[in-house]
């Protein structure tokens, strides 16, 4: 059974572990991702970090919930995520599938700050950097290379390629498989064919001829 996150703060999670961290190795991997939306200083890049939390995240963990109005960019140390939504018949669509240094969000609800409309949960022991929206304002308060940080919003309308009805099958998965391999080391290939809008039998078959 899924353990879920009652209150979108960093402070205090059912089967989460919240800290606080100073360790100069520890941020080496969420710097780099954050010097590829632009240029920023050491003591920019500090000033983000000071900011940070890391929450160890136990498997089945659902960090945003339907309903939940999503206050938080998460960064992906080590784990994966699914991101889905449930139809009404009971059956889950993938949004997106999260690994190893993906930024993950709501994108509806971070933007628009009402309820969520869709579930995010770990799909294994995992460890993430969390940065809230208020900092990110703040941020932006201080200086203007912070508005920099506005490109991890364009991620998640990259992600809608591999949903995009006008190309095939067989371009949706070879362009999984050129820019996110390990989506289809981590997942289930009912996840992967969920996440492409397409059926379990016609990723098989895709995957099929990819062999052959």
């Amino acid at each position: 059974m899924s353990t879920i996150i009652k209150h979108n703060t960093c402070n205090s999670f059912n089967n989460i572990a919240a800290t606080n961290f100073n360790l100069p190795k520890m941020f080496d991997s969420i710097k780099k991702s954050i010097l590829k939306f632009g240029n920023f200083s050491e003591e920019q890049l500090h000033a983000i970090t000071s900011r940070l939390k890391i929450l160890d995240v136990k498997k089945e963990t659902i960090i945003i919930k339907e309903g939940q109005i999503c206050s938080h960019f998460y960064f992906i140390e080590s784990g994966s995520f699914k991101h889905y939504s449930i139809s009404e018949n009971g059956e889950e669509n993938i949004i997106n599938l999260f690994i190893d240094k993906d930024w993950m969000f709501e994108y509806k609800s971070l933007i628009a700050q009402k309820s969520s409309d869709s579930f995010i949960q770990a799909m294994e022991d995992s460890e993430v950097f969390v940065l809230s929206l208020w900092d990110v304002h703040d941020l932006m308060k201080l200086s203007d290379t912070f508005f920099r940080m506005g490109t991890i919003f364009e991620l998640a309308i990259h992600n809608q390629d591999y949903q995009n009805n006008r190309i095939s099958p067989e371009q949706k998965y070879a362009m999984l498989l050129a820019n996110k391999p390990q989506v289809i080391q981590k997942f289930p290939l009912k996840y992967i064919a969920s996440y492409l809008g397409i059926t379990p039998e016609t990723l098989s078959r895709v995957r099929r001829k990819l062999i052959s």
